[in-house]
């Protein structure tokens, strides 16, 4: 009984995940260079990035770790699958996000906005 309500609340998450996920996939870590400007740093792109994916990182790792130790058969192979891919996606943006902050422009420019 219990494992079924655990596993709906964690398939309700991960799906309640899924748009915000994918919003965060979307935006842009420096905005000035979505735009077609280089050489400039953009102060509050790469935070505001990670505020988004931050979470979802966190949550699709949680989920592929559940589903792997608690579902058998092939509905936990595709649940898995689903998540870890998630998870490479929101993990890649995560690291641009931090690539991106650790460039000395951005070290340079935005030191007097912390």
């Amino acid at each position: 009984m219990w494992r079924k309500v655990a596993t709906s609340a964690v398939s309700i998450i991960v799906i309640v995940f899924l748009p915000i996920t994918l919003f965060g996939l979307m935006l842009p870590i420096n905005d000035y260079e979505a735009q077609g400007m280089s050489g400039l740093a953009d102060c509050d792109g790469p935070g505001a990035v990670m505020v988004i994916i931050g979470p979802s990182l966190a949550v699709y790792a949680a989920g592929a770790i559940y589903y792997a130790l608690s579902l058998k058969g092939q509905r936990r192979s595709v649940l898995v699958v689903l998540c870890a891919m998630l998870m490479v996606a929101a993990g890649g943006k995560a690291w641009a996000a931090y690539r991106e902050t650790t460039r000395p422009m951005h070290q340079r420019h935005c030191a007097e906005a912390r």
